[in-house]
């Protein structure tokens, strides 16, 4: 092959051209030739372009192909891998592109090309690329996987950049790549580029759990190999001889759960994985029935996600398992779901349907979130594109469920959310009319917050309407948003009629009623929200910016003493006054979660006001099943407001407890440089328990950030043992 290339402007550059040229084999003679012309018409383009360490530029985008034909794509795709940076980088255009080699072939190429402009700061540079890139992915998923494959390329030679750029570009990707490509479903990808992200963040960490996987390896290997005797034995027993087992490279999950603290080192290096294909579903069931009776598997580690997909459409039975000290993940699947999962969205014509139906729901919640009007290659929106970048991250980066309609159609919504957002993210029209739901074949209340593959369907009344305390307890912004839509075009006296009855609905929480309120009560009300009559009250109360539920808990909670943000404002930050939208109503902290500034928090209504808690909360779990509506969202004000002076210092005043458990028992010694280097972060050190194995350490910070910050400098301090924060004692 070697004799009939080219040559090119480099030895390197003629080396990567015959790599590239023997990974595409499957392609037919006449697109071979168009490949070969791209890297020539490439190399010409990049003739005065040298990466950081060097190398002809020309090398990188050829590399980045010939990653995409390991995946074996198509013509189109490699050639736009190719030539993906010219159009960025040297004078070619997209119209040369498109004459030369197709209109698809320029399109791919403009969705991975940066916007750029001098006049506006890296940030609204980078927020508007980022928009690019998903708006290109939505229109052709291909788009992403050069993208990923650039991603791994640039990862894995980093080394020529200085180590603050290194450990950026590996932030970057870790929180925007990285989580896109797995909910397309991009999984073997994202594995890699995520383990070479670890490698860039910090090369301490990285190495220590790289020597200890080198020093463990030949243990690690005859163990794996025991463990895959056993499978290979149980599926010929079980007469699934057909069947193949799979040894699966798990040093990814290691790495993440090594880095994010999910565990110690020693525990992770006893945790293996492996693969069975299987013919068809009833095989895969009666392997994990085998599999869960012997080795006597709870419900917990048992993710049967052949009938409910994971997010990105991935299909497989899994099931976690105990043998001799040893933690064994075995991923059970057909080969039709094998071939699905490579690839995601760019194979789902190999999906099922099932499978189908929930990529399709991520692209569905992934479009609403792109404003079509708001970026166009013309005139870019670089200061909306920054706020749609940030409600995507918080997309990316949320714990989500899928629940499924009567019809078996998947919506994928948040973690917490309710009956009612899953009404509104089947429609508008469905939930404006809601008037309850069935989870499961059980009667539930529009609160109920649902689970991870429940089956739900919506009662809807031909009558019915939103109701302004729904604004209190959903989760997702396009409930939000639509109910906010429909108060808004009411008239006046209809928001006024709207606001009132919600609030007399909220008052039967307490088994009061509107008659109930004193000409006091009215006074109290209205001074506090700054008004001068009740329906102005009202109408606040239909337009979203009150919420019935804290009028009454400002009325008829226990406590005396009423906050007045209005009268504090000259006082430093209270810890109660970071709670956005409850400013005026009595707050508590729950001591049965004990919630700091960052945590997702809800609102219990009780007799002693409204009670803040972590919305994962246990204690919750109880009251959201009988009374829903008395668990309200809510958010905390922005960082600014723990910040006190003109410097950006922090308020000493906001102290949140918090509690850590370190997976050792600390020294004398230690627990000296642990009280010295947290409270050379701010962090207050109330008390130090050492136990038997472990210790438990009492501290005050201002914030989740900031015990973050605390826990990763105990964690390099002690040896990155592993540290848990406790939520109770």
């Amino acid at each position: 092959m070697s004799q009939t290339l080219p040559k090119l402007s480099h030895h390197m550059v003629d080396e990567a051209q015959y790599n590239l040229l023997r990974s595409v084999g499957y392609l037919n003679a006449a697109e071979r030739l168009d490949i070969i012309d791209a890297c020539e018409f490439g190399d010409i383009a990049h003739i005065k372009d040298k990466r950081k360490s060097g190398e002809p530029y020309i090398t990188h985008p050829i590399a980045v192909a010939e990653i995409l034909a390991g995946f074996r794509l198509d013509r189109d795709t490699i050639i736009a891998a190719i030539l993906h940076d010219t159009v960025e980088d040297t004078e070619v255009s997209d119209d040369q592109l498109a004459q030369r080699y197709g209109e698809v072939v320029a399109r791919l190429v403009d969705g991975v090309t940066k916007l750029k402009s001098s006049s506006h700061n890296k940030q609204q540079n980078k927020a508007a690329t980022f928009h690019k890139i998903l708006t290109a992915t939505l229109d052709d998923p291909r788009v992403l996987i050069i993208k990923l494959a650039d991603r791994l390329h640039n990862m894995s030679t980093l080394d020529a950049v200085r180590p603050e750029k290194q450990r950026s570009t590996a932030q970057e990707t870790l929180d925007f790549y990285v989580p896109f490509a797995r909910l397309m479903g991009l999984n073997d990808i994202a594995d890699y580029i995520e383990v070479l992200c670890y490698r860039n963040l910090d090369s301490d960490m990285y190495n220590k759990l790289s020597d200890k996987l080198l020093q463990h390896g030949l243990g690690r290997n005859f163990q794996r190999e025991a463990i895959h005797r056993y499978l290979t034995i149980v599926l010929n027993n079980l007469g699934l001889g057909s069947g193949h087992v799979k040894v699966l490279d798990n040093r990814v999950v290691i790495y993440r759960q090594f880095f994010r603290n999910r565990g110690e080192v020693n525990a992770l290096l006893r945790h293996y994985a492996f693969e069975i294909v299987l013919d068809n579903i009833e095989a895969c069931d009666k392997l994990a029935y085998y599999l869960i009776k012997k080795y006597q598997i709870d419900d917990s580690h048992i993710s049967d996600n052949i009938r409910r997909p994971l997010p990105g459409g991935n299909q497989s039975l899994t099931l976690i398992y105990e043998r001799d000290n040893d933690f064994v993940k075995v991923t059970i699947l057909t080969t039709q779901m094998q071939q699905a999962a490579r690839l995601g969205v760019i194979g789902a014509e190999h999906a099922s349907d099932v499978s189908q139906s929930v990529i399709q729901a991520s692209l569905r919640n992934m479009k609403e979130l792109i404003d079509e009007d708001s970026l166009d290659s013309n005139s870019p929106d670089f200061m909306g594109t920054i706020s749609t970048i940030n409600e995507l991250m918080d997309y990316l980066h949320s714990s989500k469920i899928l629940c499924y309609s009567p019809q078996g159609r998947a919506y994928e919504l948040p973690q917490g959310a309710t009956a009612l957002d899953f009404a509104y993210a089947v429609g508008p029209m469905v939930g404006n009319v809601a008037v309850g739901a069935n989870v499961d074949g059980k009667k539930a209340k529009l609160g109920t917050v649902v689970k991870n593959g429940e089956l739900v369907e919506i009662e809807v009344g031909n009558n019915s309407e939103p109701k302004a305390e729904w604004l209190g307890f959903v989760v997702t912004n396009k409930a939000r948003e639509e109910i906010l839509r429909w108060f808004k075009d009411l008239s006046a006296p209809d928001k006024q009629r709207h606001g009132q009855q919600a609030l007399d609905r909220a008052l039967k929480t307490y088994q009061k009623s509107l008659e109930d309120l004193s000409t006091s009560d009215w006074d109290n009300l209205i001074e506090w929200r700054g008004l001068s009559e009740k329906n102005a009250l009202f109408e606040q109360i239909s337009s979203g910016t009150l919420l019935p539920q804290l009028v009454v808990s400002r009325l008829f909670s226990d406590e005396v003493t009423r906050l007045h943000a209005e009268e504090h404002s000259h006082e430093p930050t209270q810890p109660q006054q970071l709670v956005a939208n409850a400013a005026g109503v009595e707050l508590d902290f729950a001591n049965c979660c004990h919630p700091i500034y960052g945590d997702p928090i809800v609102g219990h209504l009780s007799r002693h006001g409204l009670v803040v808690h972590r919305h994962k909360c246990f204690s919750l779990d109880d009251i959201r099943k009988d009374n829903p509506y008395q668990v309200i969202q809510l958010r905390w004000r922005d960082d600014k407001a723990l910040r006190r002076t003109e410097n950006g210092e922090y308020d000493e005043k906001i102290r949140f407890p918090a509690y850590l458990k370190l997976s050792i028992a600390l020294s004398d010694e230690q627990i000296s440089e642990v009280i010295y280097h947290l409270r050379q972060l701010n962090i207050g050190v109330e008390t130090v328990d050492v136990r038997s194995s472990d210790t438990i350490v009492h501290i005050i910070v201002r914030s989740r950030i900031h015990l973050a910050q605390g826990i990763r400098e105990l964690r390099s301090l002690l040896g990155y043992p592993n540290i848990m924060r406790l939520y109770q004692l």
